[in-house]
């Protein structure tokens, strides 16, 4: 269910690295991650299961207007507690909206999202001096995917998205993220998820792993009783300390960079 309605303001304070600004078009997304910890940081919908409401500002392009009349500077994050590109954008195009008026006054923007959509727009990213866009990949099996991220479209058709924008000059990454043990934790999918990258000639990776937030890990858990164990292997420093060890050896190994999320 897609909601309308109207927001006060457009941009918020970021407090996410590198980001002055976030920009939200939606609250909540249909993608329904077992993992997303948005309802951990921000309350959103606790009485609704994960992915089955979305709010759709619809007075943001107008809102976001007049604050960047007024001199917004910095850069703007597209997408920070929700998938800027999740299906309702489809119809309702108010993140477009905001990149046609993000690019008039030249702004800085980093878009972060799950979905092909996004190349609906590479009319108004491949010439964007000071745009990057990443792609959130945590696994690269479209049917182990599937069964975390019931909403969202296939890893495939993020990886040729990838490559898409990459060969239209747009700056890119790929966000791998979360690392979820039992699923694309193994040497094997580490090494898998990096070689796709390079093959889309992506030269930045950005990770994160597992964060096993309460209302995400009680919703992951109630989906699927066996993520339980990766939950507590996740919490472990040694875990995320040897998935780091092996993904930066697979990033040296083609010429890619390695970012900590956080």
């Amino acid at each position: 269910m897609v909601k309308h309605v109207r927001c006060r303001t457009a941009l918020s304070v970021s407090k996410l690295p590198g980001l002055d600004w976030a920009l939200n078009p939606y609250k909540g997304c249909a993608h329904g991650c077992l993992y997303c910890y948005v309802q951990d940081v921000t309350s959103f919908a606790l009485d609704r299961p994960w992915g089955s409401v979305v709010e759709a500002k619809v007075n943001i392009a107008h809102q976001l207007k007049g604050e960047l009349a007024k001199g917004v500077k910095g850069v703007v994050g597209v997408g920070t507690v929700t998938d800027p590109y999740q299906p309702a954008e489809a119809e309702l195009e108010l993140t477009r909206g905001c990149l046609a008026l993000l690019k008039r006054y030249r702004s800085r923007i980093s878009i972060l999202t799950k979905s092909d959509l996004v190349l609906r727009d590479l009319d108004w990213l491949k010439d964007w001096e000071g745009a990057e866009v990443g792609i959130s990949v945590g696994c690269p099996d479209d049917k182990a995917a599937s069964a975390l991220e019931p909403g969202a479209p296939a890893p495939s058709r993020r990886f040729d998205a990838l490559a898409r924008l990459t060969a239209a000059g747009v700056d890119t990454y790929l966000m791998a993220a979360p690392i979820v043990p039992s699923v694309s934790g193994s040497d094997g999918v580490l090494k898998e998820l990096v070689q796709k990258a390079a093959d889309a000639g992506v030269r930045r990776i950005m990770w994160d792993g597992l964060n096993p937030k309460p209302i995400a890990s009680k919703r992951m858990v109630a989906a699927m009783p066996t993520l339980k164990a990766d939950l507590e292997v996740a919490r472990s420093g040694t875990w995320s300390s040897r998935v780091r060890i092996r993904l930066a050896e697979e990033c040296a190994a083609k010429g890619i960079t390695l970012v900590d999320a956080f």
